[in-house]
């Protein structure tokens, strides 16, 4: 039971930062105006629509919580659990909001805000609270970039390359800018636990350098952002070269995701009744998947319909 918990875990901080990446990118575009944001638009429409889908995937969480986080048993438990539900309704809210063809530039300005500030507490409670020491910082923000660089790969690997230069032109510079954020946030907090000497934030870096968890970030995480990065430094890509950066940022963000999540199982309450299984992880995740395409198609289409 305890790989089921952990796995169900993993599946829904990973769509999370998944759909909260495309309400920021989504928001950001249409605030900003950028071209390119409209040959996108069916699946950021879907990915809205589906964004109440998490409440669902957050149940097993609340269902496992006294396995998965020291704190569930404690006073701490009510405000945080109460703190997830609003954070995912807003984002269900925002969802529809934005994947109205109405919605304005005052709209995306608000939700992108709404967006990023509860971000960063949900991410830093589901991702990050079960190391009883780690008081917050910037990690939270760092999941929500890499989301947003993933999710504009995943619908840019479904809807193909624009065929407008100018559209073409204006993602280009998005991924970019995406995958250089999506380094600063990773490069940043780790500087500041070195440089001011943080004892409690320090350990959680240092769980994350044993056995494979190393290979992983110098292997996987860094080589995938780097790359995406090196190869998006020239203008007007081929396509192959656009689908090389997408594929990039998303093969990073998903091993960032199991990264920062999963080396702290140990720390959690159910680690004396079982570990982790990668076999669940992929029957879980993969589950979830499936529907989740199958069900945003569905969107999609009716999206297209309706326009």
């Amino acid at each position: 039971m305890t790989a089921f918990a952990e796995a169900c875990l993993l599946a829904f901080v990973l769509a999370a930062t998944l759909g909260a990446g495309a309400l920021v990118v989504r928001a950001a575009g249409l605030l900003l105006r950028e071209h390119w944001v409209e040959p996108l638009a069916p699946i950021f429409t879907a990915a809205g629509r589906l964004m109440p889908l998490l409440l669902l995937l957050a149940l097993p969480v609340l269902l496992f919580a006294g396995a998965l986080y020291p704190w569930a048993g404690g006073p701490r438990a009510v405000p945080v659990l109460s703190a997830s539900g609003a954070i995912l309704l807003l984002w269900a809210l925002l969802g529809w909001w934005l994947a109205r063809p109405s919605s304005t530039r005052r709209a995306a300005g608000a939700a992108l805000l709404l967006v990023v500030l509860t971000a960063a507490i949900g991410f830093e409670e589901w991702a990050l609270s079960r190391d009883a020491a780690w008081v917050g910082s910037l990690n939270g923000i760092a999941m929500l970039v890499g989301g947003a660089g993933a999710f504009l790969g995943l619908a840019v690997l479904l809807h193909g390359c624009p065929e407008d230069p100018e559209a073409r032109t204006g993602l280009e510079r998005g991924l970019l800018t995406l995958g250089v954020f999506a380094l600063w946030f990773l490069f940043v907090p780790y500087v500041t636990v070195w440089a001011a000497d943080l004892p409690p934030e320090a350990a959680w870096y240092l769980r994350r350098q044993e056995g494979v968890w190393r290979w992983m970030k110098l292997g996987v995480i860094l080589p995938a952002l780097i790359g995406a990065i090196l190869l998006s430094a020239m203008p007007q890509w081929r396509p192959w070269r656009m689908r090389l950066v997408c594929s990039l940022l998303l093969l990073q963000h998903v091993t960032l995701v199991l990264w920062t999540v999963r080396p702290d199982a140990r720390l959690a309450p159910g680690a004396a009744h079982g570990a982790p299984n990668l076999l669940a992880d992929a029957i879980v995740i993969g589950l979830a998947a499936l529907a989740l395409l199958l069900l945003a198609r569905r969107a999609a289409r009716s999206g297209t319909e309706a326009v």
